[in-house]
């Protein structure tokens, strides 16, 4: 090969490479401004460097493209990518199809799962959860509420006493709310949950009602592990769409990560 032609395959192998590159400063520069400007969006802000890094890891392999070794590596991504993006979609669907409320079935229990606390106030999510929990309750005047999460970082009370103070405050007898204050995770939620119902009598065979954001209910039922899971989903204000997008995404890997690696 003459000196010209090794700077024409250069130059070709840029060419090929150069869209990608181009593609990848872009959603590296999303990247960058959704940490800055919206932070609760950190998942996809993730993604989007994932994105980055694939685009230029594709673009150096099409640029090999010519070379075996380098045509080979490109099928193995390409399929790698469909397949991920097929158990995807599959875990997806599942995240989705449990986003709803299930009135139909009489419950003898309910439980509220936690989330951030401000201070003393709750967040945005468990306000929402708080929500719908008080909706749900309505016509159920006499059974059980399990409030459970216990105090994280920034957090000046746990978040069962967050959500107890919060439910008092509308109209919740204290008598039916039983505090679970040692959870630190969705898992330990549903465990110290039911520890807590069965220490007092509850069946657990039957069906209990689970509070929790639209989006966790596939998780929370994976862990409850039980045909008598009875789903109640709180939904984010309009306005949030954005954000409840990026944590439905969220949830698809943290099932996966539940299936694959806590089973």
């Amino acid at each position: 090969m003459t000196e010209k032609d090794g700077m024409r395959e250069k130059k070709n192998r840029w060419g090929m490479r150069k869209r990608w590159v181009i593609l990848a400063v872009v959603l590296l520069a999303a990247e960058v401004s959704l940490r800055l400007l919206y932070s609760p969006m950190r998942f996809t802000a993730f993604l989007l460097l994932c994105a980055a890094a694939l685009s230029l890891v594709w673009g150096f392999l099409e640029a090999r493209r010519a070379r075996k070794p380098f045509r080979i590596a490109r099928r193995v991504l390409a399929v790698c990518l469909v397949v991920g993006f097929g158990l995807f979609a599959v875990l997806e669907i599942q995240v989705i199809r449990c986003a709803r409320t299930d009135t139909e079935r009489e419950v003898s229990a309910v439980v509220v799962l936690g989330a951030g606390v401000n201070g003393t106030q709750p967040s945005l999510s468990l306000l929402v959860r708080l929500e719908a929990a008080l909706d749900y309750l309505s016509d159920k005047p006499d059974i059980p509420v399990v409030v459970t999460g216990s105090k994280g970082p920034g957090e000046d009370i746990s978040e069962a006493q967050c959500m107890a103070d919060w439910l008092a405050s509308h109209g919740i007898a204290e008598r039916r709310i039983l505090l679970e204050e040692q959870a630190d995770n969705t898992e330990e939620n549903i465990r110290f949950s039911k520890e807590l119902l069965a220490g007092q009598g509850i069946d657990l065979t039957g069906s209990i009602a689970v509070v929790s954001s639209d989006y966790h209910l596939y998780r929370a039922s994976l862990y409850w592990a039980s045909p008598g899971f009875v789903p109640v989903a709180a939904h984010m204000p309009g306005q949030y769409l954005p954000l409840t997008i990026n944590y439905y995404i969220r949830e698809a890997f943290a099932a996966a990560k539940l299936l694959v690696f806590d089973r």
